[in-house]
């Protein structure tokens, strides 16, 4: 619902309420299934985290759903117009409004009705074969399997109840003063405020060992056999008898003689991991974004039409994308992740301008005669965009040991300031200069570091905010010529257009690799390397009939 209200003459209010409702999933003859985290495991020892399956019968749960419906989508939205003057309007409005949830990889439940069969290995190192075409191929299960254990060892899709059906939200704001300078002027001041919450993404890692256990037991003890001495000494034993059993019945969540001590500890030890990012379940970004604007406009009128802004902003968040941007480096401490977004550009202005000129039919002047036809229906029209760089981050080959934690890592840096390399002359030369500063200036990314307790992470946020591309400097430019074909009311005409983009044609270099233990670390190698395309010119012909 919504409705506008004249309080009178100078203010004038705007408010609704929009509700939206998200119904939980189901599937097609209920052939899916869910992780439950509480649910007992029998082919593991009965320890909590095992499947669930829609539907009704043996093993089912009874219900075709298996994740909560959301029923709270709601949008409140406010606004107003007040007229100081005949010459000034103040806006502000407010709201909260809700994105679509987008599975990003189609449905991932499937666990238990599809199936992919491997032939069991003979042990005989390939000497025998696993199977004959003579003797058939070997009696398999067939889905449906109504088993909670059916997936041990699996990665886990799962819904987190109502995190699947959860709207991401964003509540936004904002205040604009618009002033008249001239019948044909005006120039506005606005600030633009949001905040995302619930945003679909991929940062949770329910499965990666909690990095205080470092803390606890040490690099050495977490990474040793689960059978071994420094287990015992660490009073660390299998979390379920069949764990570390070197064969096993199929499903049993065996990890066989190299289980260690890290995979016992994991929150659940008879799954590789546990996805909720596949079937759209992981809403758990968060994004702020401030921005303050500077807008002129100047309407036709001499034949001139011109529009120009400037945009002074800030893009915080913890993820720029539901795209598979990766987990979070460390579960437990998912607040590593914010910082400056990927997309933050902190200067962008834009102009454009279309300016006619006076001469022809039904202008000021050579509005008859051949002038007329040579001169008149001229438009000349650009456009320029010039905006800082997105900002970049480092990356290393050194990672966290996959043995421990499931999330990637990121450098060591000493400080945030002077990534950029030295530049020798008063533009970058690619061929005498490097992007960054060698590799020597940032601290020594060795495996070591794991050895000990020195460091497990990098400390490197995403981006650094001091460390940008080159800046985004670009123009087009339009000639537009129209004939007039027949008589006056005629709808025939033909337009040429001639275009240019890039038409200084500037040159915008990339970065090259940005791989500390890359051999070509900030050095642009390639046209691959550059960011902008060079001046392109073209012609166009277009008949209106």
């Amino acid at each position: 619902m919504q409705d506008d209200w004249r309080v009178n003459n100078k203010l004038t209010i705007n408010y609704g309420m929009r509700w939206e409702v998200q119904l939980p999933p189901t599937g097609l003859n209920d052939s899916w299934s869910d992780f439950s985290p509480t649910r007992p495991n029998p082919r593991a020892g009965n320890i909590p985290g095992a499947l669930i399956f829609a539907g009704s019968g043996p093993g089912r749960e009874g219900s075709r759903t298996l994740a909560d419906g959301w029923y709270n989508g709601w949008g409140p939205r406010f606004g107003l117009a007040y007229k100081l003057d005949e010459k000034t309007v103040v806006r502000a409005s407010a709201g909260r409004s809700y994105g679509a949830i987008t599975t990003v990889s189609g449905s991932s439940h499937q666990r238990g009705f599809t199936q992919t069969y491997n032939v069991p290995d003979l042990a005989t190192n390939g000497v025998l074969p696993n199977m004959t075409l003579s003797g058939g191929f070997p009696a398999y299960p067939i889905p449906p399997l109504i088993d909670p254990s059916v997936a041990n060892k699996d990665n886990m899709p799962w819904f987190q109840g109502n995190e699947a059906t959860k709207l991401p939200a964003n509540d936004f704001w904002n205040l604009s003063i618009q002033r008249q300078l001239s019948p044909k002027m005006l120039v506005e001041l606005s600030y633009n405020g949001s905040d995302g919450t619930h945003l679909q993404t991929q940062l949770l890692s329910y499965n990666q060992v909690n990095p205080a256990l470092l803390t606890k037991y040490g690099f050495a003890a977490l990474n040793s056999l689960i059978t071994s001495p420094a287990a015992a000494s660490a009073g660390v034993r299998a979390p379920y008898p069949t764990f570390a059993q070197a064969t096993c019945p199929a499903q049993d969540a065996c990890w066989g003689t190299g289980a260690t001590v890290a995979r016992a500890l994991r929150p659940f030890p008879q799954y590789n991991g546990i996805d909720t990012y596949s079937g759209g379940g992981d809403h758990s970004g968060h994004s702020t974004y401030h921005a303050g604007i500077v807008r002129i406009e100047r309407r036709g009128g001499s034949g001139l039409t011109l529009n120009a802004s400037y945009v002074f902003s800030k893009l915080l968040t913890d993820s720029d994308s539901y795209w598979g941007s990766g987990t979070a480096m460390d579960h437990f401490n998912r607040g590593l992740e914010k910082s400056i977004g990927a997309f933050d550009i902190t200067h962008n202005a834009k102009f454009s301008a279309i300016y006619e000129l006076p001469f022809g039919r039904g202008h000021q002047w050579l509005n008859n005669g051949i002038g007329a036809q040579l001169l008149g229906n001229w438009r000349i029209s650009g456009v320029g965009f010039y905006s800082s760089g997105q900002p970049l981050g480092l990356s290393t080959s050194v990672s966290t040991p996959s043995v421990l934690f499931a999330g990637g890592n990121r450098p060591l840096i000493s400080t945030y300031d002077g990534w950029r390399g030295a530049q020798q002359g008063d533009t970058f030369d690619p061929s005498v200069d490097r992007f960054t500063q060698p590799t020597a200036y940032f601290p020594a990314q060795v495996g070591t570091q794991f050895a000990g307790t020195t460091q497990y992470f990098g400390n490197q946020t995403r981006f650094n905010p001091k460390f940008r591309q080159f800046a985004n400097l670009s123009e087009n430019i339009s000639i537009t010529k129209t004939f007039l074909l027949g008589g006056k009311d005629s709808p025939r005409r033909l337009d040429f257009r001639a275009e240019a983009f890039n038409v200084f044609n500037r040159t915008r270099f990339g970065t090259g690799s940005l791989s500390l233990q890359s051999a070509t670390f900030g050095q642009l190698q390639s046209s691959g390397d550059l960011l902008n395309t060079p001046r392109q010119l073209q012609l166009a012909l277009k008949l209106y009939f």
